[in-house]
């Protein structure tokens, strides 16, 4: 299995085996003042094969702030894949962010693998 995308959204679901977004793909989020953090979903698109089924594997979100703050892993999540899919959505997550806001990079990768998925992301702060 290897990570062929990922994106951030305000809501994701599967239904009947179909992936729902609601506000999807960001390249921007706003803030409030003097937060550490942002809420969201993650949709990690992967090509899974059958020999992928009934493993384990680990998501990691790697982040830098534009300060050259890092946070290695900011969040990581384990799941086991049970069918041939091509997404996995994480439940609501809080990623970190320098409080002054600016541009952030957020790296997806699964553990134990070279490549992973760049998301680049501008923080804004309300009200600036």
């Amino acid at each position: 299995m290897h990570l062929t995308g990922a994106f951030f959204a305000n809501v994701a679901r599967e239904v009947n085996g179909m992936l729902e977004v609601a506000g999807g793909c960001w390249s921007s989020t706003t803030v409030q003042q003097g937060s550490a953090g942002f809420m969201t979903q993650l949709v990690v698109l992967a090509d899974v094969g059958d020999d992928a089924v009934g493993k384990e594997y680990v998501v990691c979100i790697d982040a830098t702030g534009p300060t050259g703050s890092r946070w290695t892993p900011a969040l990581s999540t384990s799941f086991v894949v049970t069918d041939v899919l091509v997404f996995m959505i994480t439940p609501q997550i809080v990623l970190p962010i320098e409080p002054a806001g600016g541009h952030h990079v957020y790296n997806v990768r699964i553990q134990g693998q070279h490549n992973q998925i760049v998301l680049p992301l501008q923080v804004n702060i309300a009200g600036r």
